[in-house]
């Protein structure tokens, strides 16, 4: 009886001292501080900024993955021993016949060499290496900032969101990509299409994470019209880049390599080539691309008119310093875009298709940051 009550006891302190544990360290520490000093506000805002520009190469290295045709080129998804490439002559030769029993081989490159395979499959590991490893950096400043004590509650749950976000990428990335190894040689222009947007969203979230921890709020415009009209605008530019999705998805520059007309014609036959209706705007080639430039034209006419209209209001803040981003990020879109459909008779050529998605993203980014310092 003595001897199980002392069990008892024992259990009884030790149950006591995991709450406290629980309590004074644990929850402390995945829950976070109350409040983030200023200092660890800055640090955390200028981290966050880095993590956008590891974003923006990992963009930038799948549009270079996605015109060389190097995305089907790996045709598994390991998280792990999937990091590194084939090390030895046999290792790559077991990867080039996994690649061709892939209908993008047999349908479109049964002459592909083993040389020729090599490249398009550092491309596509590459890809995945630089996700891998940008998921390994952030999850690296999370536990920084967690163990540290330098975050508060708020921004642990926020984190969790971005790191989440992020991981929901990965998974996207390997969905997009089996929709290209089963029947089809090109990947579906929606699951594509799916992954460009929430790369985006992942984007948007990140930056706009660093304006709170790096702009007050007492700097931030009070001018509800411009933040209004500027969210449209934002909705306008997040269209225009499903349609650009759409766009590379379809191979569809290489159809019409003019410019300003689309093979003679300003306004093409074909608008309405295929039934039921809606599926024009979805499927239909000369429809996106001609939704794709009719919207760059009007993007452009309205921010042009916001520019004109904000920069009266803007005065000496930040705000007025970053507001002439705007305008130079859409000229350079618009003759980069141009550039793209004039240099797509044989292919859409990988450097101006690349410039362009990578400035679309950064012109969204600056739209987003003028954005996120009005206030509602």
């Amino acid at each position: 009886m003595e001897t199980s009550c002392s069990h008892l006891l024992l259990e009884e302190r030790y149950f006591y001292f995991l709450a406290n544990i629980s309590r004074s360290s644990l929850f402390y520490i995945y829950a976070g501080n109350r409040f983030m000093t200023k200092q660890a506000q800055r640090s955390l805002g200028y981290a966050l900024i880095f993590t956008l520009v590891v974003v923006l190469i990992q963009v930038m290295i799948g549009g270079t993955t996605r015109l060389t045709g190097s995305g089907l080129s790996i045709t598994k998804w390991d998280i792990v021993t999937g990091s590194l490439p084939p090390m030895s002559a046999d290792s790559w030769n077991i990867e080039f016949d996994k690649y061709k029993e892939t209908p993008q081989f047999i349908k479109l490159n049964h002459l592909m060499t083993l040389s020729e395979f090599k490249y398009i499959y550092f491309w596509e590991w590459f890809h995945r290496f630089w996700g891998r490893w940008g998921f390994v950096l952030l999850f690296g400043i999370f536990l920084y900032y967690l163990f540290r004590h330098k975050m508060d509650r708020k921004n642990v749950m926020r984190f969790i969101t971005l790191l989440v976000l992020y991981a929901l990428q990965g998974l996207l990335g390997w969905f997009m990509v089996k929709s290209g190894l089963i029947d089809n040689p090109y990947v579906s222009h929606y699951r594509l299409t799916a992954h460009l947007l929430l790369a985006i969203f992942l984007f948007a979230y990140i930056l706009w994470f660093a304006v709170q921890m790096l702009v007050p709020e007492e700097s931030k415009l009070q001018q509800t019209g411009l933040k209004k009209t500027a969210w449209w605008i934002t909705a306008l530019i997040i269209f225009q880049i499903m349609l650009g999705g759409f766009m590379s998805g379809l191979r569809a520059a290489v159809h019409y390599p003019s410019w300003p007309d689309m093979n003679g014609q300003m306004i093409p036959e074909n608008l309405f080539s295929r039934s039921p209706l809606f599926m024009n705007f979805l499927e239909n080639i000369t429809m996106i691309q001609f939704m794709h430039r009719g919207t760059a034209y009007l993007l452009f006419a309205i921010l042009m008119w916001y520019f004109w209209k904000a920069r009266k209001f803007s005065g000496d803040s930040l705000f007025a310093k970053t507001l002439p981003s705007l305008p130079a990020l859409l000229v350079i879109q618009v003759v980069l875009g141009i550039l793209v459909l004039l240099n797509s008779t044989n292919g859409i050529p990988v450097f101006f298709g690349v410039a362009h998605q990578a400035v679309g993203l950064l012109l969204l980014s600056s739209m987003l940051f003028l954005n996120f310092q009005l206030k509602d």
